[in-house]
């Protein structure tokens, strides 16, 4: 491969629709776990609903990961896309990248290469682009996941519409309770009832204390002072796991510790004010260094 070509394969890796990553630990959702294998092995679409760090995308991330290697290959997982271009554009890299044959012999028609693939893709309309997509997934066997899209425009929801509806290629969109007004035009205009909706809720008192005792061996919190800790944490998050993991990260950082003491109300405003986003690749230890 030339040096060129192989850069240019290296920068679309990048971009790969991957499923997400692993939480470190995943709690009692045996039976949303099933419930979503089962929808991916029916071919069945399927939103799942509930407030922000609930674990839709752990959700996710753990059942995919558990389908048998050649099904994992073929979910397109999609985080954060932005308009209707953006999605059919990253779904576009995601077929060449599982090697779609319908696309490879479009590319192939048109002479285009691993080099020229991003500037052809760049240049196509919307229409060309949604041709592409519907060829290839009304003849693969794909399944196609939006973790946490904008509000969906008209535009967007056609296309997830057309997709498992005329192109039987199964949809599974995950959404924050919070928006209620873009869940219930969703549901409304792809005609997704009860039996198309998967809602996490709170995890149960025993589950949220183990998740809580795992969090406090794995950003360090064992060498302080816990008093009222456990119990605190617990209330605050209202047994929400992204509640829990993200303020047990907070109090492993130094400007949240007062001697040995962790000032928990200052953790929880700060984690409220983030927005849920903490950070969660630094150690325990760089997040005490302040680096």
């Amino acid at each position: 491969m030339e040096r060129g070509e192989h850069k240019a394969r290296y920068r679309l890796q990048a971009n790969l629709a991957s499923p997400p990553v692993l939480p470190p630990v995943f709690l009692d959702r045996e039976s949303e776990g099933n419930r979503l294998r089962e929808a991916i092995l029916k071919r069945e679409s399927l939103m799942i609903e509930g407030p922000a760090g609930i674990g839709k995308t752990a959700l996710i991330a753990n059942v995919i990961h558990s389908l048998p290697g050649d099904m994992t290959a073929r979910c397109l997982y999609l985080a954060g896309i932005r308009d209707l271009q953006d999605l059919l554009r990253r779904l576009i890299r995601a077929l060449y990248e599982a090697e779609d044959p319908r696309l490879r012999r479009q590319l192939h028609g048109e002479r285009v290469s691993t080099l020229s693939f991003g500037g052809w893709l760049k240049e196509l309309s919307s229409s060309r682009l949604k041709g592409a997509v519907y060829r290839a997934a009304e003849g693969g066997d794909y399944r196609v996941f939006l973790d946490h899209p904008p509000p969906l425009t008209r535009a967007v929801t056609k296309v997830i519409k057309e997709l498992f509806w005329m192109r039987r290629t199964p949809v599974y969109v995950a959404l924050n309770t919070e928006l209620q007004p873009a869940l219930a035009r969703l549901t409304h205009f792809l005609y997704w009832g009860d039996r198309e909706r998967l809602t996490l809720g709170p995890l149960p008192h025993l589950a949220a204390r183990t998740l809580v005792e795992s969090c406090i061996e794995r950003f360090g919190l064992e060498r302080l002072d816990l008093t009222g800790f456990r119990e605190e944490v617990l209330d605050l998050s209202k047994h929400v796991p992204g509640a829990i993991t993200k303020m047990c990260a907070l109090a492993a950082d130094a400007r949240y510790q007062y001697g040995s003491r962790i000032k928990i109300k200052s953790v929880y405003i700060d984690y409220l004010m983030t927005g849920h986003d903490v950070s969660m690749t630094q150690s325990p230890a760089t997040k005490r260094s302040g680096t």
